[in-house]
Order: C-alpha cells, then sequence, then structure tokens
C-alpha cells in the first residue's frame, strides 16, 4: 500500500503555519529538512511532524519495509518490549484478564510472551492493520490482521511499541478513540515512541520520512490534550523521553493515584495471575525494578 493509499497519513496540505494538530492552539514553523522533507514544530507543546504535502507518495509497508524492521523487531521482542509489558502488570490498577498489543507487527512479542508465559497465553492478544507478508506472520491464535474497531474483546491493559511516530495526529486520534471504546476503566497501557526531547539530544535521524516511515515525535505536553479528549491520562516517567503510559479514566470514575503509586505494592490478582506461571514472579520483578531505576 503506498502512502498516497493511506488517508490516515497524508491529505495533500502543507503544516507549515497552520495551528498544531496535536494540541490544536500552537502554529507550527519550520524545524528540519529530512530526507526532502520538511518538518515543522509546535511553539506550543513541541510536537513535531512532517509535512504532509512533501511526503514522497511511493512509501509502502511492504517486503522491503519489513525485511528491516523484523530484525529490530525481533531484537525488542525478546529484550525491552518484555521489560514494557512486565512494567504494566507492576503498575496496572486493574486484573488484568485481556492484553493487547496494539500494532503488533507480525505478532514476534506475541510469541515470546507465549514463550516465556505459555500458562497464560491465552490473555495476550495482537492487532496489525499493516501486517507483513504472511510467511512472516505470528502463528499466535490472538494474532489478527486489521484494526482495534475490529476486535470484539474489551482489555485491561497493553503496549504500543514503535508505532505512533508513524502516523499524523489525525490517525493517533483514532487509534487512541478505537482503544478507549475498546478499554474497561482504568486499564493501562505503555507507549514507546521517541518524543521531541529525545530527537533533538540524540541528532535528528530519528526522523525518517522514506526509510523508516517516521514521520512525527509526539511531546507529553501535546499527548496530554490528545488523549484526554478520550478519557486517557497520560502519565510521564520523569526521566524517559521515549516512553509513557495512559490509563483509561472515563468520566465519573476516580483518578486518585498514578501507575506509579503502584510500584510497591501492586494488585494481588495480577500477582495471583503471574503466580500461575514458571517464570512469573522473574516476569514482575524485572518489570517492577525496570521503573524503579527511572523514578
Amino acid at each position: 500500500m503506498s502512502r498516497a493509499d493511506q488517508t490516515d497519513r497524508v491529505s495533500g496540505e502543507s503544516t507549515v503555519g497552520a495551528v498544531c494538530e496535536v494540541c490544536r492552539q500552537g502554529e507550527m514553523v519550520f524545524t528540519i529538512t529530512q530526507s526532502g522533507v520538511p518538518y515543522h514544530e509546535c511553539v506550543s507543546c513541541g510536537s513535531i511532524a512532517a509535512d504532509r504535502s512533501a511526503l514522497p507518495t511511493d512509501f509502502t509497508y511492504g517486503e522491503n519495509y519489513w525485511k528491516r524492521e523484523l530484525r529490530s523487531a525481533k531484537r525488542r521482542a525478546w529484550g525491552s518490549s518484555i521489560l514494557r509489558v512486565g512494567e504494566v502488570f507492576a503498575l496496572c490498577g486493574i486484573e488484568i484478564k485481556n492484553f493487547l498489543d496494539v500494532s503488533t507487527g507480525n505478532g514476534e512479542l506475541l510469541d515470546s510472551l507465549r514463550a516465556l508465559l505459555p500458562e497464560i497465553a491465552h490473555t495476550f492478544h495482537g492487532i496489525e492493520p499493516y501486517p507483513p507478508p504472511e510467511e512472516f506472520r505470528s502463528k499466535h491464535p490472538r494474532y489478527q490482521v486489521g484494526t482495534i474497531d475490529d476486535l470484539e474483546t474489551k482489555f485491561d491493559a497493553g503496549v504500543c511499541i514503535e508505532v505512533i511516530e508513524h502516523v499524523f495526529p489525525d490517525a493517533l486520534r483514532s487509534i487512541v478513540k478505537a482503544l478507549a471504546a475498546r478499554s474497561n476503566p482504568g486499564a493501562l497501557y505503555y507507549f514507546n515512541s521517541a518524543q521531541p526531547d529525545f530527537v533533538k539530544e540524540r541528532g535528528y535521524q530519528y526522523l525518517d520520512p522514506t526509510r523508516r516511515g517516521h514521520i512525527a515525535s509526539y511531546s507529553v505536553a501535546g499527548l496530554k490534550k490528545l488523549f484526554a479528549e478520550e478519557n486517557l491520562v497520560v502519565h510521564a516517567f520523569p526521566e524517559r523521553n521515549w516512553g509513557f503510559f495512559a490509563e483509561y479514566r472515563p468520566e465519573g470514575a476516580e483518578s486518585g493515584e498514578t501507575p506509579f503509586d503502584r510500584v510497591w505494592r501492586p494488585l494481588p490478582e495480577n500477582l495471583a495471575l503471574l503466580g500461575t506461571c514458571r517464570f512469573g514472579n522473574y516476569f514482575y520483578f524485572s518489570g517492577r525494578e525496570s521503573v524503579r531505576v527511572e523514578l
């Protein structure tokens, strides 16, 4: 599928001088050009996005993209992403019965979780709108091609790893709206994506419109406004500028504590669930310590 066919990515309109689509307050000003594509930054929330009108129309999530992506997806799924799932189990304030990997790619994380936590493999679901060729896809029974709207299950927790930098704010709003509609009150999700501070510290090469498809970098300030539209509360790590939690708090639900307040008092039901697994305790403590080192 080319970019021209992906209406959630391209509208044909330039963003320079426009009002930020993330916070809907600040003006977008030029910041840098990457691979011939100008990127603009919001003067209010700091989010960065590519100029839609300048994007090449022949970009595709095809075989070449997936050959590159599958290597890094495998490293994450058998490494850092496992810790992110552990963090969610350690901090979630409701019982986790169904866990969603949003835009799961080839489903490598589902496979790693099934290998490490086979006793509760049925807990984990994955949805992918632009999947790799079928031979590369997970055979996990809960790997599904489609969008969140296609799911019928209500979820209690999940992760969204290296996804939102691929979409413009209108597409992100669609993802957030669909996720809220499929969430139980108190559901906790971890999002992994480089924020503008990270991009500026490490170099703008993260913004890569032609090879990796990275067309945006969202700030916590902007994300808080955008997610709040669907009653999802964004919780930022003090020192982690490449990830955040979002907790579904529909109107009328008690807010009270943040996920970080639970680092020393996890929900007993989630500890009990992991306790049924051979590696469950290791899984929980790894996730908890991963959070603690950054608090």
